[in-house]
């Protein structure tokens, strides 16, 4: 009995060993955050708001989600980093010309430099939370293009199918947000000058644009495609119109 009893207890001390061997946890100390991190991104020229930009560290990435009825042109970011750190371009400084971003990309990027002289550099996306807005065929028929005449008087109404109005309310802003293009089938672009005589109607309906005055060189006779941005996304219309010399 003594015999087995003895076995019995160092069987059952040798599995208390095991267990408590198995139970036995260590503590290990997270790496050290990077002295060169963007920790936040905020757009505050909003009257009355601020538009919470949202930063992706492992992709080096900030991903500002803008809401489209602000018409924002440009934007001041706040930009908060890493104690004893800098970022250029700094905090406030603006971002300009958004609508050059929308219509042909640019790379925008900051660079923060931490208090141990490391670098990391974050590309800011910007998108814009805009509906889609349609735009009506001036053409109907291909085989049969819509004529206009290319003078200094003339004006082609092009009509828009959008949930709510196209107007900001604003007619000189409303010159920069709407661009119409005409595109000839030598494949070069002509830009409607706003400024020239651009206008919304009053209600989300259609848009008048002026031809450019009566010049062979700045708008030869023949068939283009008109294109319509408004903000941040741009329209086709799929069948050309003809534009001819009175």
């Amino acid at each position: 009995m003594n015999k087995l009893f003895s076995n019995a207890l160092y069987i059952v001390c040798c599995s208390m060993s095991l267990l408590a061997a198995c139970t036995k946890t260590e503590t290990v100390a997270p790496p050290a955050e990077r002295s060169n991190r963007i920790l936040a991104y905020r757009v505050t020229n909003v009257a009355g708001d601020t538009i919470l930009g949202v930063v992706n560290d492992p992709d080096s990435v900030i991903r500002v989600y803008l809401p489209y009825y602000y018409y924002l042109t440009s934007l001041v970011p706040d930009i908060q980093v890493s104690a004893g750190a800098t970022v250029t371009p700094a905090s406030g400084t603006l971002v300009e010309n958004l609508l050059d971003v929308f219509d042909n990309g640019r790379d925008i990027r900051y660079t923060v430099t931490g208090q141990d002289g490391s670098k990391a550099t974050y590309r800011l996306l910007i998108e814009v939370q805009q509906p889609d807005f349609t735009v009506d065929e001036l053409t109907t028929d291909p085989a049969s293009p819509a004529e206009y005449v290319n003078n200094d008087i003339g004006d082609v109404p092009v009509y828009l199918s959008w949930y709510g109005d196209v107007s900001s309310g604003n007619q000189e802003l409303d010159r920069q947000l709407i661009r119409v293009t005409l595109t000839g089938e030598e494949g070069n672009a002509y830009v409607v000058d706003n400024n020239a005589g651009f206008k919304l109607s009053s209600g989300p309906s259609y848009v008048f644009f002026y031809l450019p005055p009566n010049s062979a060189a700045s708008l030869p006779t023949g068939l283009y495609h008109i294109s319509i941005r408004f903000y941040s996304k741009t329209v086709t219309l799929q069948n050309p119109v003809r534009i001819v010399q009175p």
